[in-house]
Order: structure tokens, then C-alpha cells, then sequence
């Protein structure tokens, strides 16, 4: 009679896990490969057709031959008429003087706000963080009309210190709001050790804090921007004339009561996301930056 191996059993069992582990694992690595093409195809996908769209002839992308990966037949007759039927160039530059405009006037005051909010304790305090609260979640749609009749009085209908003016409205109570909450997280610490090391209190804000809420500066300046740059109610009560248009009026007027020209829509849709991916390319390196890291550096 044969004797059992010593530690046999306790080997064979060990294996079976340590296998079980792999393909869980590997079953885990499959899956999350899955989900990562998936969602990365449902978001670039979208931005490809419309390129491949705009290189359409006219009525071609939405018939029964739509360009899913390559159209059959390439057209820039779409792009050539956005430039010369359209003031395309005027749009953008009215979108880009009025979001640059309305981001660098609410960006140091939204700074500002919410670090006094953060910092100090005054009276009327809540009020002013319950109102601005109420200034973010109230919608334009609600305020229109009242704006519209202030801007009609004080004569800024259809200009562009008006639309920068409203633009500045609606960011301000988002960008304090975001900021507030991100100035919470840097600690108090660092600027009472600047004040021991002899900053007063402008320098221990500036040379401390500010270099700290640089990731969340361009996180809300990126916003601010890109909430601007979408933006179509405001424009489209204030600014009536074309030549007071902004990108988002441009591509409303593709549009037709019988008829849509999709492939100029979508040649525009290009142009016009162009700014903004430009923007978030030179934030990025901001975004990725730390708390930890900042107070390191500081």
C-alpha cells in the first residue's frame, strides 16, 4: 500500500486557487477592456461622424448610405459654403471676445469671493452663500424676460457688452460655488506658517494659496469657458442682428422651417469645437495637477 505524498492534498488545492485567481483576474482585465472600447467608441464616435459628415455632398450623410466609417463620395462643397455664405469668421470671433471677456472678469472675482468666504467670518455670510446657491440652480429660462426688460431700459439689446454682461451673470454664483468648495480642501495651515515666517497677508495668499488652487483655477476656468462657449439662450434674446451672433446662433440658423443643411451644420460643429478643444489642451496639464503636490511645491 503506497503512502500519500506529504502536503499532496494542501499543493493540489493551492494550485486550484492560485488558477481560479488568474482567470478571475484575467475575466476582470477582458471586462474592463470591454467597457473602456465601449465607452471610448460612444464618445469619439460621435465627433468622427460629424467629420465625416461635413465631407459630404449635400443630403448625402443622413440617406441610406450614411458614412458610418468612410462616405462613399468626399465633398467639401459644405466647408467652402460656410466660409462664403456665412459670416463664420464674425461668429467666432464674437464667441471667443465675449467667452474670453466674461471668463477673466469672473474668474478673479469668483477667486476672491470664495476665499473670503473660506477665510473670514462676517455677518451676512450665509446669506451670501444661500444666494449664491439660488443664483446656480435658478435657470436662464426663468430670468430671461426680466433681464431682457433691464437690458432694454439701460440700452445694451444687441450689443456686446450686453451678452458679456449676462454671460458674467449666469458664470459668476457657478464658478464661487466651485471654487468655495475647493478652497475648503486647501488647509489653513500653510498661510498661518507664511504669516510666522513674516509674509503678511496679500503674500501668504499669493505665494502660498494661489499657487495651491491653480488646479481648481483651471478646472472652473475650463468650465466657465466651455459653459459660455455652448451657451444659446442668453445670445439668442440679446443679440439680434447676424453680425452680434455667437457659434451657437450660427448653427440654429442651419436649421429650416422644410430643410436642414446637415453637412454645413456639421462643418461648423467643427470649427467650433476647434477653440474649445484648444483651450482644454492648454489646461490639461493644470487639471492633473494635486493638492498634496502644491503643498509640497510650496
Amino acid at each position: 500500500m503506497s503512502a500519500a505524498r506529504p502536503g499532496g492534498p494542501t499543493m493540489h488545492s493551492g494550485e486550484l486557487l492560485r488558477d481560479a485567481g488568474r482567470r478571475r483576474r484575467a475575466l476582470g482585465s477582458l471586462g474592463f477592456v470591454i467597457v473602456l472600447v465601449t465607452t471610448t467608441i460612444a464618445i469619439v464616435y460621435p465627433f468622427y461622424w460629424m467629420v465625416m459628415a461635413s465631407f459630404t455632398p449635400q443630403g448625402y450623410s443622413l440617406g441610406f448610405e450614411t458614412p458610418l466609417i468612410l462616405p462613399n463620395q468626399f465633398s467639401i462643397d459644405a466647408w467652402l459654403a460656410i466660409f462664403q455664405e456665412k459670416p463664420l469668421l464674425l461668429w467666432l470671433g464674437n464667441t471667443t471676445i465675449i467667452n474670453v471677456t466674461a471668463t477673466f472678469v469672473v474668474m478673479p472675482v469668483s477667486l476672491l469671493a470664495s476665499y473670503s468666504l473660506n477665510r473670514y467670518r462676517f455677518r451676512g455670510r450665509m446669506p451670501f452663500i444661500i444666494f449664491v446657491l439660488l443664483g446656480q440652480l435658478l435657470p436662464a429660462s426663468a430670468l430671461i424676460v426680466p433681464l431682457f426688460l433691464m437690458f432694454r431700459d439701460a440700452g445694451l439689446l444687441n450689443t456686446t457688452g450686453g451678452v458679456v454682461i449676462a454671460y458674467i451673470t449666469f458664470m459668476l454664483p457657478t464658478a464661487i460655488w466651485v471654487l468655495w468648495g475647493y478652497m475648503q480642501g486647501i488647509p489653513l495651515y500653510f498661510e498661518e506658517a507664511a504669516l510666522v515666517d513674516g509674509c503678511n497677508r496679500f503674500q501668504a495668499f499669493r505665494l502660498v494659496t494661489l499657487p495651491l488652487a491653480m488646479p481648481g483655477l483651471a478646472a472652473t476656468s475650463l468650465f466657465v469657458f466651455l459653459d459660455g462657449w455652448n451657451h444659446y439662450l442668453l445670445a439668442f434674446v440679446l443679440a439680434g442682428s447676424m453680425d452680434q451672433w455667437v457659434i451657437s446662433l450660427g448653427l440654429f440658423s442651419f436649421i429650416g422651417a422644410y430643410h436642414t443643411e446637415i453637412e454645413q451644420m456639421m462643418a461648423t460643429s467643427v470649427v467650433a469645437a476647434a477653440p474649445a478643444l484648444a483651450v482644454f489642451a492648454l489646461l490639461q496639464r493644470h487639471l492633473r495637477g494635486g493638492l498634496a503636490l502644491g503643498g509640497m511645491k510650496g
